[in-house]
């Protein structure tokens, strides 16, 4: 009876949690989808159900991804499980090399595109296959070979008829160098027989083989020295040139009195999952590249639409508000002049009615493209802001500053009064609060723009849940920070409030 194959999503934001496991269901329909909202619980467990392969978020709170994957790969039991790494920084090369020190297998950057997504997923589940069953290949013909070969050469017919259908052969190497048994699947492999190679010296392989100072090194046949090796990967050659990858492995054998008298393995044919790890390397490339291409038309898509918003608030500024205050002129002089009284009651009625739609497009301009931002700056332009929610939901709010702004660039500008204005109106919408605070300020690296309230709350750590509206949100802030490697985080507990704060990169 088959078990049940498994992929564990790490993941501490719900809103990707449930995307990565929408989309695996309809990918992958046979394997069981595990989700952890947290590293110390994705690695109890990677430790319980040992997945097939591990999904895992780089930038979580408590335990993080580095962390989280030095743990999984520092257990034996779960050592072997490839993990791909997901994460905004997946293109830093100084996190893919630290993820690389602790284990990471494959690396994926938000955003990212579901097929290219499923693709990776399904070359490291037909790797991580291909490794089960080669280790489970080596394993099994390992403990045959120590508890038969030894015996008697007795054995020796056997051994012919089982490596005979196998892309293997075992071989046996005695302490002056001279190959005393070689399996007939050679010749299937290498073009060889086993009678030109049995009864000569090792290195009479030589031609057919590349790396021969390896191979030397590892047949030491001093006693001191002789250790057993696996899964070594060598490049070896047909007899008609062509290029065939070999796992050998070996072990020293000595007699009773301790002495050295041979070494015995097994060469196994790996040429095929080598040609899948170099499409996947080539894969990976081509992802990298796509990547790139996606976050320059990101970039390229935001700023058309600030141009576009500028725009419309330019026109409605110009045309539409000038011309409602024209019409607003002339119907207001008319009520100097005689008019019957219903006639006077309809013009005053127009009057309010244009007066409350010159104010509505007055808050339109400043939520298009705020004037403010461009003519005073940064600050007024948000302290605006605050002003105008004060006003509309009854709410407290604080502005603290202690940098100068004015030297940011426009673009740069935008996107922070953008970003807080969404973190003021999430706020708003999701905490409950009765005080909002913005603060800007720098630290060593970053400039950090944060929006502290004192709502209710919530478990940052798991089940973490916002309206689609402001997980929508959420994910815009995401995507925009992203292409400017800045970061995105939260400090909340229940009933204490919460803290999202923006890290943007001083070179920025």
């Amino acid at each position: 009876m088959n078990s049940v194959k498994k992929i564990l999503v790490i993941d501490d934001s719900e809103i990707t949690l449930k995307l990565i496991q929408n989309i695996l269901h309809k990918s992958h329909p046979d394997y069981v989808v595990l989700l952890a909202h947290s590293g110390e619980e994705g690695f109890e467990l990677a430790i319980s159900d040992n997945p097939e392969i591990i999904i895992l978020d780089i930038l979580m709170s408590g335990l993080d991804g580095f962390e989280t994957c030095q743990k999984i790969k520092s257990v034996e039991t779960t050592s072997l499980i490839p993990v791909i790494m997901l994460s905004t920084l997946g293109n830093n090369p100084e996190v893919r090399a630290k993820g690389l020190e602790t284990g990471a297998d494959a690396f994926i950057s938000k955003p990212f595109s579901k097929f290219e997504f499923i693709a990776l997923v399904n070359v490291m589940l037909r790797i991580k296959n291909a490794e089960d069953k080669l280790r489970k290949q080596n394993q099994e013909l390992e403990n045959y070979i120590r508890n038969q070969i030894i015996e008697s050469h007795q054995a020796e017919d056997r051994f012919l008829q089982i490596s005979g259908y196998a892309l293997e052969f075992l071989w046996e190497v005695n302490s002056d160098g001279h190959i005393t048994y070689i399996s007939s699947s050679l010749e299937k492999i290498l073009g060889i027989t086993p009678d030109e190679i049995i009864g000569k010296m090792f290195n009479v392989i030589i031609p057919y083989f590349r790396k021969t100072k390896r191979l030397s090194s590892l047949l030491n046949l001093d006693k001191k020295n002789a250790i057993n090796f696996k899964d070594e990967k060598l490049i070896f050659r047909h007899r008609n040139g062509k290029k065939i990858w070999m796992s050998v492995s070996g072990f020293p054998v000595f007699n009773e009195n301790n002495e050295l008298i041979s070494y015995r393995g097994v060469c196994q044919d790996i040429t095929e999952r080598v040609k899948a790890e170099t499409d996947l390397q080539e894969r990976m490339e081509e992802i990298k590249e796509y990547q790139k291409k996606l976050k320059k038309l990101n970039a390229d898509l935001t700023d058309v639409e600030e141009k576009e918003r500028r725009r419309i608030a330019e026109y409605l500024h110009d045309g539409m508000s000038q011309t409602l205050s024209l019409v607003h002129i002339k119907l207001t002089s008319l009520l100097n002049s005689e008019l019957h009284p219903k006639t006077g009651k309809t013009i005053r009625e127009s009057v309010d009615l244009i007066n409350t739609a010159i104010k509505e497009a007055r808050t339109l301009i400043y939520e298009l493209s705020p004037p403010i931002l461009f003519e005073l700056g940064l600050l007024p332009a948000i302290r605006w802001r605050l002003e105008i929610l004060e006003e509309k939901h009854m709410i407290e709010t604080k502005l603290k500053c202690t940098t100068d702004t004015r030297y940011l660039s426009n673009d740069l500008k935008i996107l922070i009064y953008r970003i807080a204005n969404e973190l003021i109106v999430n706020s708003i919408k999701h905490s409950g609060a009765g005080i909002i605070e913005v603060e800007i300020h720098k630290d060593l690296y970053y400039l950090c723009v944060s929006v502290t309230d004192n709502g209710k709350g919530f478990k940052y750590k798991s089940n973490i849940k916002f309206s689609d509206q402001g997980g929508f949100g959420l994910f815009n802030i995401s995507e925009r920070l992203d292409s400017i490697q800045g970061l995105l985080q939260f400090e909340s507990k229940k009933n204490k409030g919460t803290k999202a704060i923006v890290r943007i990169p001083l070179e920025n």
